[in-house]
C-alpha cells in the first residue's frame, strides 16, 4: 500500500461538520467530519497534490471534478457555482486488541493553537483549516480518503448563529476561552505522517 501523507488545506467554509460528537447516520460507532468549501483556484493545488498520491495508488488519476473525496460545487441548475468541497472526514473502530471503541476524534484548536473542548459545537459556516491524512486503501477496492487529524477554528458559527467575531482579525481568528495548549508542531507544515493502526481494519 501506498504511504500515507499529511497535508493542510487553506482556510475554507465548514459544511456539515461533526466534530464534538461523531455522526452516527451511517456508521453505529460514529463518523467525525470536516468537509471544507474552497474557491476552485485555492482548491487546485491541493487537488494536484492528491492526484499526484491517487496516480501512484491507483495507476490513474481520479475523475477531475467529482469523486469520493471533492465536487465541484453546483447550483439546482447544474450550473458550477466556482467552489470546491473536500470530503474529509474519520470513522471510529473497535480495536481488535481490547474490544473497546477506538475514538478517533481529531484534534480541534483554535486561532491560538489551544484546544478546544469538546462542548463546543463548530456548526457549518465556521470558518476552519484542516490538516489531513490522505490515506490510500486496498480493500474492498483502491481507493484513496481524506482523513481529518488537525482542525483549525478560525471564525466559529455554533449554536446560537453567527458568533461575535470582531474582536479577531484574521490572523489570530477564533480563540476559544478554555482549553489546554496543545501539541500542534508542525501544524503548518507538511510531510508524511500516518496514525498506528495496526490493530484496526479501515
Amino acid at each position: 500500500m501506498s504511504k500515507s501523507e499529511l497535508i493542510t488545506l487553506p482556510k475554507g467554509e465548514a459544511v456539515y461538520p461533526a466534530l464534538s460528537r461523531p455522526d452516527t447516520k451511517f456508521n453505529d460507532l460514529g463518523t467525525y467530519k470536516a468537509n471544507v468549501r474552497l474557491k476552485v483556484d485555492e482548491a487546485l493545488p491541493t487537488i494536484k497534490k492528491i492526484q499526484t498520491i491517487a496516480k501512484a495508488h491507483l495507476g490513474k488519476a481520479m475523475p477531475a471534478k467529482d469523486n469520493k473525496v471533492w465536487k465541484y460545487e453546483t447550483d439546482e441548475d447544474g450550473n458550477e457555482t466556482g467552489f470546491v468541497v473536500f470530503t474529509i472526514k474519520v470513522n471510529n473502530k473497535l480495536s481488535k486488541k481490547t474490544g473497546k471503541v477506538w475514538d478517533r476524534r481529531p484534534l480541534v484548536i483554535d486561532g491560538k493553537k489551544k484546544e478546544i473542548p469538546a462542548d463546543v459545537n463548530v456548526w457549518g459556516g465556521s470558518v476552519i483549516r484542516v490538516q489531513v491524512e490522505v490515506y490510500p486503501y486496498n480493500l474492498p477496492n483502491k481507493g484513496i480518503n481524506l482523513q481529518p487529524t488537525i482542525v483549525q477554528v478560525i471564525e466559529l458559527v455554533t449554536g446560537g448563529g453567527k458568533g461575535d467575531t470582531s474582536a479577531f482579525d484574521e490572523e489570530d481568528g477564533y480563540e476559544g476561552e478554555e482549553g489546554s495548549d496543545a501539541d500542534t508542531s508542525g501544524f503548518d507544515s507538511e510531510g508524511d505522517g500516518s496514525a498506528d493502526d495496526s490493530d484496526v481494519d479501515y
